[in-house]
């Protein structure tokens, strides 16, 4: 005898929409070529090394702004 066993006869509307995106996941797998999808944690860290060169460039780049306006200041001021 077999306690706690539950089964499932009847079917919701969640089981049902589970079990179409499945069977669509299924057909369009091999055309969507799923299995050459880039690696997501190799594209998160080449997508933060850019974020970051661009914040860095920028500072950098307010930087020599910065510098470049008060010496022309400095210039018409003479």
């Amino acid at each position: 005898m077999v306690k706690n066993k539950v089964v499932l006869k009847e079917r919701d509307a969640w089981s049902d929409l589970a079990n179409f995106i499945g069977e669509m996941v299924a057909k369009y797998a091999e055309a969507m070529d799923l299995d050459n999808l880039q690696d997501p944690d190799r594209y998160l860290l080449v997508k933060r090394i850019k974020q970051l060169h661009v914040e860095f460039y920028k500072s950098k780049n307010i930087e020599k702004f910065r510098n470049t306006k008060i010496s022309i200041e400095r210039k018409v001021a003479a």
